[in-house]
């Protein structure tokens, strides 16, 4: 989430875990808060920091390419490790950068994505926002670049697969607690299936947890590979993403397994 961290500082961490992983490390922007008001400013975020997200990427990318025109004010203000120390060491420059993404959970950012040149990847998990208009409007407008030459898009969405798929959809249900706690400002906690069970809340309350656990692709492998392929068939994405569910460690690692064992997956 970008607008709650100064680009030079980002450039740095980044360039730094590309030193340390070359050619291995994503870097995806949000412009969200993620957060509550009071973390938020804690964070010295202001009220227009949204705003200035398309600002304050590009100067990520400067710092990350050094590449700030002359008249720029940051422009003799350098990334480290970056291109300017490899220039001022007299050393080959890195043949690896952190790969930018852009991130999204709306169509706000599709534009951005594709004026540059960049891959695009929406959370789905987090509401049933318009993904089809995101993407339509990420490739309909979407400009080559050295980093792509055409379009390349990911979906992530939750998940959590069982042999019962009873089971399967108790399991996804802490994670819509967690969004309705979320909501009523309470901390985001996973709780056990049983309490989120015998929650009494009102109808809206209600509401929110059935919509949240419906969201999530639940049920057997076979149920959950079917929805990640009809979610790709849909949207035409390059890439699927799982963000698994549930509140059990073993449920959130057999869901792994048995998705890689439906599609036979190696096991190393």
């Amino acid at each position: 989430m970008l607008p709650n961290h100064v680009p030079l500082v980002v450039a740095e961490q980044f360039g730094m875990l590309d030193a340390m992983a070359p050619g291995r490390i994503y870097l995806g922007l949000g412009r969200a808060p993620g957060t509550d008001g009071a973390t938020a400013s804690a964070l010295r975020r202001h009220h227009a920091a949204n705003d200035e997200f398309p600002q304050q990427v590009a100067e990520l990318l400067g710092f990350l390419e050094n590449s700030f025109p002359k008249e720029y004010p940051y422009s003799e203000v350098h990334a480290v490790p970056g291109p300017w120390q490899a220039q001022q060491n007299r050393v080959p420059p890195s043949k690896t950068a952190a790969d930018v993404w852009i991130l999204d959970s709306s169509t706000y950012s599709a534009h951005m994505a594709a004026q540059l040149g960049r891959p695009y990847a929406f959370a789905l998990q987090f509401g049933s926002a318009d993904i089809l208009n995101a993407m339509r409007i990420y490739r309909e407008n979407f400009r080559p670049s050295q980093f792509l030459a055409k379009p390349y898009s990911l979906v992530s969405i939750g998940a959590i697969a069982d042999e019962d798929p009873v089971e399967a959809r108790r399991q996804s249900t802490p994670s819509a607690m967690a969004m309705l706690r979320m909501f009523q400002r309470k901390p985001f906690a996973l709780l056990p299936p049983d309490e989120v069970a015998a929650f009494q809340g009102n109808s809206q309350e209600r509401q929110i947890i059935e919509q949240y656990t419906n969201q999530t692709l639940h049920g057997t492998a076979a149920e959950v590979a079917k929805g990640l392929e009809d979610i790709q068939e849909q949207t035409g994405v390059d890439e699927v993403m799982l963000v698994v569910q549930g509140y059990s460690r073993y449920a959130q690692s057999h869901t792994v397994e048995l998705i890689a064992d439906h599609y036979g997956m190696p096991s190393h």
